[in-house]
């Protein structure tokens, strides 16, 4: 599913920000409040779908 779009930073608390991620994407993954994703920094920024433990199992 290649998605490209722009985002912008905001600010929360004293030293945190944070970013939306695209409805189109989260729908995809049938992502929920609460889901875990995994944020990966290593020259690039890769934002990935954590897998729950009992989808592992199967």
């Amino acid at each position: 599913m290649p998605l490209m779009v722009e985002r912008k930073l905001f600010k929360i608390g004293e030293g945190g920000f944070a970013v939306t991620l695209p409805k189109a994407w989260i729908n995809y993954h049938r992502l929920k409040p609460g889901d875990t994703v995994e944020v990966v920094v290593d020259g690039d920024l890769i934002i990935r779908v954590k897998v729950k433990t009992e989808e592992k199992l199967i």
